[in-house]
C-alpha cells in the first residue's frame, strides 16, 4: 500500500489524550477540519491514526467526514496488535470497526498484545510522517507525551490542538 499513494513528505500523524472533556468534543472537531483543510490546500493527503479511543477515533472521523468533498484524502489506520479494541466500550467498538472498514488502508503490526507495542505504533506513525497533530495537555508521561517529544527531536511540527 505504501508505494501505491503514501509519501512521507504529504504525510501526518495524528496523537491525543483518550479523554476529551464532553464540553470540547465541538469546538476540538472543528479546530481539526480547519487544520486537516489548512495542511491538505498544502499537499497534505495521508493521515495516519493509531486508532485508540479519544483523540484517536476522533481524528479518524474527521477525516472520513471530509473524504466526500476531499477526494484525495487518506486515512491510514495503524493497528498496534489485533482485538486492539477488546478493552472497548460497546460504543467506542463500534466506532473503532466503522472507521476500520472504511480506511484507505489498515496496517497491523502484530498479532497479539505485548508490552511497549503501543508505543512501536508510535514510532511507526512518525516515520512515515512528515507532521504530528496532536492532543497534549503538556504532562510529561504516557504515549501522547512520547509521540510529541521524538517527532520534536525528529524536527517534525507538532501543532498541538489541546
Amino acid at each position: 500500500m505504501e508505494n501505491l499513494f503514501l509519501k512521507k513528505e504529504q504525510s501526518v500523524t495524528f496523537t491525543g489524550h483518550r479523554f476529551i472533556p464532553y464540553g470540547k468534543l465541538s469546538i476540538l472537531k472543528v479546530a481539526l477540519k480547519s487544520i486537516i483543510l489548512e495542511l491538505y490546500a498544502k499537499g497534505y493527503n495521508n493521515y495516519y491514526c493509531g486508532m485508540a479511543m479519544g483523540f484517536d477515533l476522533l481524528s479518524a472521523e474527521v477525516i472520513l467526514s471530509l473524504k466526500t468533498e476531499y477526494k484525495e484524502l487518506r486515512l491510514i489506520a495503524v493497528v498496534p496488535y489485533c482485538n486492539q479494541d477488546e478493552r472497548f466500550s460497546f460504543a467506542d467498538k463500534r466506532r473503532y470497526r466503522s472507521i476500520l472498514n472504511r480506511a484507505d488502508g489498515t496496517i497491523i503490526l502484530r498479532e497479539d498484545y505485548c508490552q511497549g507495542c503501543l508505543l512501536r505504533r508510535n514510532d511507526y506513525m512518525l516515520a512515515h510522517s512528515n507532521q504530528v497533530i496532536a492532543y497534549f495537555d503538556g504532562e510529561n508521561k504516557g504515549g501522547t507525551f512520547y509521540t510529541c517529544r521524538n517527532a520534536q527531536a525528529e524536527g517534525m511540527p507538532v501543532i498541538n490542538l489541546f
